[in-house]
């Protein structure tokens, strides 16, 4: 075990942060005498991760080394208790071992594989003051590596969820108790409700024993739980002499008492693996009487202190069985009562005596009903939880405690329906809730409810967080006339959850801001502490995700490439080959493959979340209905398609092609669902996805949301594979029949939109999946159909930029081909040299992804500072984060993907020049651009001389110049370039720009001078 040491160590202050007396105790201690050795030697993650430590005000430790040595904050102290400070230094499991089982596998996975872990309100028995104690933590386990990259050590960030979470199971018990006691009217009934409910909490109630007096103050057993029949106990707790307690004294005093169980018994475990050392006994308290009416004895939780809040509960449990105790009797009084009566009447000779016997014990039962609703009311008043009575369907206020005075401000509510008293709470949810219980009968139990409350008059509304219970209350006739309203105000327990999980959130930019100089290791570790909020099974799902879409962006940038080239060559072959038919056949057989091709590239793009999105404000159910006749045909006569819309549908923010791609990708795999026929159901609604919801599914925001929902009558499938069906390459067909992205491409694009997907099946019933994609309150956007646009080319300047050679050159073809003069570069730097030399240039058409020190978009900002008047196209395979952020492209970016046709080019060359014009209208610019060249003429022949490095595009251009008549030159360098400007005359000169060692500008400048 570790000592501290009382010297000051001022060279450990850089390390050792702060004031607290943890960061006192550290630099006082001697490390160099430990197996850590001196702190000079420290890792610098260590280092750094003491800084965080020593100067958070949340509960942190962290251990370094294999022995995993501890280091803690103060804010850890109190969960160490009597063990600390010789804590310090001491290897993890020799300060817990009581939990060592518990956390050792979690421990493991950090150091074996370098994995965060996450737990929420995990239960640990923790030995804190000399005993197990039962506790609650919601933490995280994150590695820390050293300088060279190895994991050496653990931080945790730590935060208590006991008393939430035993003040939640209490509250629980005391609703299904008074579910339960609710309507019971005979003494018998109630004893025997009283023991269902008492049930409801082996943890704190490992076991009961209900014991009612008689006359003479003799305890009587009434009613056991998870007391076993014939038991030793059960004997022993039966017996008057052989009593293994004294319950009679609660008979005279009415004090509860405290005992130890004797011992060699079998006690009843509850919810434990040992049984109770200490029980309680609480008594039955009776009005209008000097003793009570019973006692309550109870086998205490082993791993939780005998505390006021403890005997409280207990108390609590016994009034409520005292209420409906005394009124049972007072009912059996009364239903005596009323037997007497009908004696007097039948014994006239006596009616007159009989009549004062049942007024004297009339007016007894009064008093006594009386004296019952005294107490009662006290203890209504004094309850630590929040209560009120509400009456009648408008949910009138009768009565309220002071607790709930206290959270709704102390303002004036008895007299007064909800919605009067509190008329903030409307569209919360609340009168909703009660409308609901006060009409089924059933009760509502809610945790951690979101509440918007004005506590103050002409005060800004304030967000408190409750747990509480609606309990219906029912009349003679079992029908409902009022609720009881029962809770706890968690808004503290609330908060410091919510504290921690941004602490989490937030550690890692923290970490950034103050390691710069930190290597590669580190930034790794950064990395893990961001995610590792993430629930296990989500997180390794978008770990396969996101490993696949890395993947898929490089592949689909080059597989786009090279698709580009062979449909643009392809194109420009179809124009020479017309009038072929067999040859065109072939052309377009091999066009049909380009596209699929394009089609799987989009899909692998789509469930990696790296394509590009447009998205547009639409309305999804007129979106539907125009979707009809084409999902009709994909579907086939004997599917049988129905669409339900609801009123008022809201609007969604969604590419309008990728939500279509969607719906006609779930109505597909529906179909072959159903083989033999059957029915598809597309529904859209709006849906509220509230507190609790988003609390189950971490990846939800609560919020208004737009629902899409596609039912199928098909086969339906199996459970076991139900939670693979969103992941990439896997399907449920026969081998051969899907590429297993069509759900994948549904789920990416659903979660790159900000949407929730869930997916219901059962076998032989069908398949239900519901797409929500959150609502927007913008007016819907007018789609055009770029499409219907006429095919048609121009005369315009278009300057091509683009790294891939054959792409680039196939791009200059179909743009030739089109009609357009064409300027070419290899990269942006050879691009940007163009812009400067003073070339009119209409259009810039550039890839995405290029390389050298410019990138593209830096390339069209200072082409448009240079042009204002450019209009820019952009295009990719794959475009990274260029120009696309949060999935969605830039605002004002035009792009075209990867590959493209020659109508798809020729219409969006057309499209940003006429965006351009259009902008340059609203400035109040009248002059053109600049004025187009004309025409491409014949012209004369002449000699050209074309310096060009790449040889197939030299020797390409110089069989085009020869087919026009000209007497063509080449050179392939500026050296062989002057050498034949020298040697013969010429009339043109034509050379590219990017020229190696000296640039064609250069050369041309030095030919003229």
């Amino acid at each position: 075990m570790s000592s501290v040491s009382t010297l000051p160590n001022a060279a450990h202050d850089d390390v050792f942060i702060g004031d607290s007396e943890a960061a006192r105790l550290m630099r006082a201690h001697d490390w160099a005498a430990t197996p850590l050795g001196p702190v000079s030697g420290w890792a610098s993650t260590h280092k750094l991760a003491m800084g965080l430590l020593l100067t958070s005000r949340f509960e942190m430790w962290l251990g370094w080394g294999d022995d995993v040595a501890l280091f803690y904050n103060d804010a850890h102290r109190p969960t160490l208790g009597s063990k600390h400070p010789q804590a310090f230094g001491t290897p993890l499991r020799q300060v817990y071992p009581e939990i060592w089982d518990d956390i050792k596998e979690r421990i493991q996975t950090v150091y074996r594989d370098g994995a965060s872990t996450w737990d929420r309100a995990l239960q640990l028995l923790i030995n804190r003051r000399g005993f197990l104690e039962e506790t609650y933590r919601t933490f995280s386990y994150s590695p820390l590596r050293n300088d060279g990259g190895r994991v050496e050590g653990i931080f945790c960030a730590v935060s208590e969820e006991t008393e939430r979470v035993i003040s939640e199971r209490r509250l629980a018990s005391l609703g299904v108790l008074a579910s339960e006691l609710n309507g019971a009217d005979g003494e018998g009934s109630v004893l025997r409700a009283a023991s269902r409910g008492l049930q409801s909490n082996p943890q704190d109630l490992p076991f009961t024993v209900t014991y009612l007096f008689d006359a003479e103050g003799v305890a009587h057993v009434a009613g056991m739980t998870h007391v076993a029949e014939g038991s030793e106990l059960a004997r022993r707790a039966v017996a008057t002499r052989d009593a293994l307690w004294d319950v009679g004294s609660i008979w005279h005093g009415g004090v509860p008492l405290e005992l130890d169980l004797a011992p060699h018994l079998d006690y009843p475990n509850g919810a434990w693996q040992i049984p109770p050392a200490r029980a309680a006994i609480v008594p039955i308290v009776g009005q209008g009487s000097s003793h009570a009416l019973g006692a309550l004895l109870v086998g205490l939780n082993p791993y939780r202190p005998d505390d006021a809040d403890y005997l409280s509960y207990l108390g609590l449990l016994a009034g409520q069985i005292s209420s409906s105790l005394s009124g049972a009797r007072a009912w059996d009084a009364e239903r005596v009562r009323a037997q007497t009566l009908a004696e007097a009447v039948a014994l006239r000779d006596a009616a007159a005596d009989a009549l004062a016997r049942a007024n004297n014990q009339l007016t007894s039962e009064v008093a006594l009903r009386a004296q019952e609703r005294d107490r009662t009311r006290r203890l209504f008043e004094q309850a630590p939880s929040f209560m009120a009575l509400l009456q009648g369907p408008e949910h009138r206020f009768e009565l309220a405690n002071t607790a709930y005075l206290q959270l709704v401000g102390h303002r004036q509510v008895i007299g007064l329906t909800v919605r009067e008293a509190l008329p903030e709470i409307a569209g919360q949810g609340f009168c909703d809730l009660l409308d609901g219980v006060y009409e089924t009968g059933i009760p509502f139990v809610g945790s951690n409810l979101r509440a918007q409350l004005q506590r103050a008059p002409a005060a800004p509304l304030e967000e408190r967080f409750l747990s509480l219970v609606y309990q219906p209350i029912f009349n003679a006739d079992g029908v409902v006339e009022g609720i009881f309203v029962d809770g706890y105000d968690v808004t503290h327990q609330h908060r410091a959850e919510s504290a921690l999980q941004s602490l989490n959130e937030t550690l890692e930019q923290r970490v950034t801001l103050r390691t710069t100089e930190l290597a590669d290791a580190l930034r790794k570790l950064q990395h893990e502490s961001a995610e590792r909020e993430v629930a296990q099974t989500a997180l390794r799902q978008a770990q396969r995700m996101e490993s696949l879409g890395q993947l898929t962006g490089g592949v689909a940038h080059d597989f786009n490439n090279l698709l580009q080239v062979i449909s643009g060559n392809l194109q420009l072959l179809r124009r020479e080959v017309a009038g072929n038919e067999r040859a065109e056949k072939r052309v377009q057989s091999a066009i049909g493959g380009v596209t699929r091709g394009a089609k799987l590239a989009s899909q692998l793009l789509a469930f990696g979340r790296r394509q590009p999105l447009e998205p547009k404000v639409i309305d999804i159910g007129r979106f539907i209905k125009g979707m009809d006749d084409m999902l009709r045909r994909a579907l086939g006569e004997e599917i049988e398609l129905e669409t339900v819309v609801s009123g008022g549908l809201w609007n969604m923010l969604v590419d309008p092609g990728q939500i279509e791609n969607a719906i006609l990708n779930l109505g597909i795999n529906a179909r072959d669902a159903m083989p033999g026929g059957g029915k598809l159901t597309i529904e859209a609604g709006n849906a509220l996805l509230d507190d609790e919801y988003a609390r189950l599914h971490d990846d939800v925001q609560p919020g208004q949301y737009v629902l899409v929902g596609v039912t199928d009558t098909g086969t339906g499938i199996p459970a076991e594979l139900l939670e693979r069906v969103f992941e990439p390459f896997f399907s449920t067909k026969p081998e051969g029949k899907s590429t297993g992205l069509g759900l994948s491409m549904v789920y990416g694009f659903i979660k790159q939109s900000g949407g929730h997907v869930m997916i219901y099946s059962e076998p032989g019933q069908g398949t239900t999946i519901k797409l929500y994609l959150p609502r927007v309150h913008q007016a819907e956007d007018a789609l055009p159909d770029e499409t219907a646009a006429p095919v048609c080319g121009g005369t315009e300047t278009v300057l091509v930029v683009e790294d891939d050679d054959e792409v680039r050159e196939t791009a200059v073809g179909l743009l030739s081909d089109l009609g357009y003069r064409v300027l070419k570069a290899r990269e942006a730097m050879g691009a940007l040299s163009v812009i400067e030399s003073g070339v009119p240039i209409d259009v810039l058409f550039t890839d995405v992804v290029m390389p050298g020190p410019l990138r593209s978009p830096e390339l069209a900002r200072k082409a448009k500072e240079r042009l204002p008047r450019l209009a820019v196209l952009f295009t990719s395979g794959y475009t990274e984060n260029a120009i696309v952020h949060g999935g969605r492209l830039d605002r004002g970016v035009e792009l075209l993907s990867k590959p493209y046709t020659r109508e798809a080019l020729a219409r969006k060359i057309r499209h940003v020049l006429a965006n351009q014009e259009q902008q340059r209208m609203l400035a109040g610019d009248a002059a053109p651009a600049h004025v187009p060249a004309a025409a491409p003429q014949a012209s004369p022949a002449g000699t050209v001389l074309l310096v060009e490095d790449d040889e197939f595009i030299r020797e390409t251009l110089a069989e085009l110049l020869g087919m026009s008549g000209h007497v063509v030159l080449q050179a392939f360098h500026a050296t062989s370039a002057l050498a034949a400007l020298a040697a013969h005359p010429v009339d043109v000169l034509v050379t590219d720009v990017g020229l190696p060692k000296v640039s064609g500008i250069e050369l041309a400048r030095e030919a003229l001078g």
